[in-house]
C-alpha cells in the first residue's frame, strides 16, 4: 500500500472520529437542554413568575421530584374583589302589632385561595409542559363598607330594640355572603388565577394543564 493511501486512510479515520465526536457532543448537548436545562429553567421561571404575581412561591417539582418547596409568607391570596349591594327586610308581629326594619348594605367581597392548602406546579419533560394543582377558591373576606336604614318602624306595643337592629345587621351580612357566593366570584377567582399562570407558562414556551389538588389519595373538589 502506498504511503499516500495510508495517509488518506488515517485522515479519513480522523475525520470520521471527529465527526462522530461532534455528533455525540451534539446529542449530549441536546439531551442536556431537553432533559435538564429546559425543565429546570421552566421550573425556576414559573416559580418566580408566580411569586412576583401572588407574593408566594408554590411547591415546584420536575416529574414529581420536588426541587422548590412551597414558601407562603401570607396565608391567603385574593385574586378577585367585588362590590355587593343587598337589601334586607325584617319584620316581627306580636298581637297584631308589627315592627319593621328595612336595610341596605354595601360590602366588598374578596375571593381567592387558602395557602395552607397545597398549591403545586409539576414540570413534565416529554413533552415539556406544566401540570398546576390549585386549591379550591374560597370567599376570603366580606367587609361591610356602610349600610343605610331605609325603614325603622315600631308597632304600637311591639317596639324595635337594639337587639332587633343587631339581628337585622347580622341577617343583612348573611344575605350579602350568600349573594356573593352565588355571584360567580369563586369561579372568577379560579379563572383569573389560571389565566395569570397560563400567561407565565406560555411566556416561557410551554403549555399548562390544571388539575385538582390531591391529599392522601383524594382530590379536593372545587367549591
Amino acid at each position: 500500500m502506498r504511503s499516500h493511501d495510508r495517509s488518506g486512510m488515517r485522515i479519513g479515520a480522523i475525520v470520521g472520529a471527529a465527526a462522530s465526536a461532534i455528533l455525540l457532543i451534539g446529542v449530549a448537548v441536546a439531551a442536556y437542554i431537553v432533559l435538564i436545562k429546559a425543565p429546570t429553567d421552566l421550573a425556576r421561571n414559573t416559580a418566580e413568575g408566580i411569586r412576583e404575581l401572588f407574593n408566594f412561591t408554590p411547591r415546584v417539582s420536575i416529574d414529581q421530584t420536588v426541587i422548590i418547596e412551597q414558601n407562603t409568607p401570607i396565608l391567603e391570596v385574593a385574586t378577585v374583589s367585588r362590590t355587593v349591594t343587598v337589601d334586607h327586610l325584617w319584620s316581627h308581629t306580636w298581637l297584631g302589632s308589627t315592627k319593621t326594619l328595612h336595610m341596605k348594605g354595601v360590602y366588598t367581597a374578596k375571593a381567592g385561595f387558602d395557602l395552607r392548602q397545597p398549591f403545586e406546579v409539576d414540570i413534565r419533560k416529554n413533552p415539556l409542559r406544566v401540570i398546576a394543582s390549585l386549591p379550591p377558591p374560597r370567599l376570603l373576606s366580606l367587609q361591610m363598607n356602610h349600610y343605610d336604614i331605609l325603614r325603622d318602624e315600631s308597632g304600637w306595643w311591639n317596639r324595635i330594640s337594639d337587639e332587633d337592629r343587631e339581628r337585622a345587621v347580622e341577617e343583612l351580612s348573611g344575605t350579602a355572603r350568600s349573594r356573593a357566593e352565588a355571584s360567580g366570584i369563586l369561579e372568577e377567582a379560579q379563572a383569573t388565577a389560571e389565566l395569570r399562570i397560563r400567561e407565565i407558562v406560555e411566556r416561557n414556551g410551554a403549555t399548562v394543564e390544571f388539575q385538582p389538588v390531591y391529599i392522601e389519595g383524594r382530590s379536593i373538589p372545587r367549591e
